[in-house]
């Protein structure tokens, strides 16, 4: 993390040349408020820049942001996090709401800023390490039985990084398993498409890979779709080198009873239900540019969609073109 504070510092210096020094002070007062470990205040900054037209279609504002929510989750005795009346009840899932955000703007970036930033090293290395964190929670609540909470971890993670069907594999299974047959079904079926022998898991993810395709293999033989639970089975073979028990079920019933036991208290703090409302009134009294944007609708989602935000901002980009 020291190693990425330091390119943040450095993406600083350089982005002046690419930003017009009016517009890009706010952007790096957000930066210094990430590299400061002041992620609260980056927090109501980013998310206060969302709501301004001069700044919302910048993609930095939102992978900032992101980042904020993700070391906040670290730290929950010096933030106010992971509880349900705390300022921000679920961390994870607002940094998966906001990197879906940073790729969605990023994609239109170069027509404002003659550059995008979703390639960038160390934003990848971000991606992965929130793909860790919400692949362990989603197993977390798979295993303890919380298939629908775990779908929703999964769903919300793969949206953020679509460059991992790993986790799309997994929200199919979690749909399947709470009963949204067919959302499910599908879900299995497209991230089969992605999923063949050459593919290369990531990190966070390969540990699992052969399991969700165990499981696949299950629930595609059980509703009959007999070509892709042949395509599961053979692909078993290929990544069983990742988890050489995943067919020694006294083994894997052993995982499981550890896994409960260990991670239980940590894990349903920052397990993701899609019934809450997320960090309602945690932008209270943000000023920008003179005016109070805490009341009224939030990106944050105090009120509104933001899947409809999402839209809104894309529709912007194609009317301007």
């Amino acid at each position: 993390m020291r190693t990425f504070k330091i390119f943040c510092t450095l993406l600083i210096l350089s982005y002046s040349t690419v930003y017009a020094q009016k517009d890009g002070k706010k952007i790096d007062e957000l930066t210094f408020l990430y590299i400061d470990g002041k992620y609260d205040k980056a927090i109501n900054k980013g998310e206060a820049l969302m709501q301004s037209d001069d700044y919302k279609k910048h993609p930095l504002i939102y992978v900032y942001t992101s980042m904020s929510y993700f070391e906040m989750s670290k730290k929950p005795g010096k933030f106010s996090v992971g509880d349900k009346d705390s300022k921000f009840p679920k961390p994870i899932k607002m940094a998966q709401k906001h990197l879906y955000k940073f790729i969605k703007v990023d994609k239109k970036a170069p027509k404002y800023y003659d550059q995008t930033w979703g390639n960038d090293k160390e934003f990848k290395e971000y991606a992965v390490q929130l793909a860790d964190t919400s692949n362990k929670i989603g197993q977390f609540l798979y295993l303890d039985d919380k298939y629908r909470k775990s779908a929703s971890i999964y769903k919300n993670a793969f949206r953020a990084i679509p460059s991992d069907p790993v986790l799309q594999l997994w929200q199919g299974i979690g749909e399947i398993k709470s009963k949204n047959t067919s959302e499910g079904k599908k879900t299995l079926a497209l991230a089969l498409k992605s999923i063949d022998k050459d593919f290369v898991p990531s990190k966070a993810t390969s540990s699992v890979i052969t399991h969700g395709l165990v499981l696949a293999e299950e629930l595609f033989r059980k509703y009959e779709l007999t070509e892709n639970a042949d395509k599961a089975k053979a692909l078993i073979e290929v990544f069983k080198k990742y988890d050489p028990d995943v067919l020694n079920k006294e083994k894997m019933a052993a995982r499981k009873k550890k896994t409960l036991e260990e991670s239980s208290s940590v894990m349903r703090k920052f397990a993701s239900d899609e019934d809450d409302d997320d960090n309602q009134g945690s932008n209270k009294n943000i000023i920008i540019d003179g005016k109070d944007i805490s009341k009224g609708s939030s990106i944050n989602g105090g009120s509104g969609d933001d899947e409809d935000e999402l839209d809104k901002l894309e529709k912007e980009a194609e009317d301007d073109k």
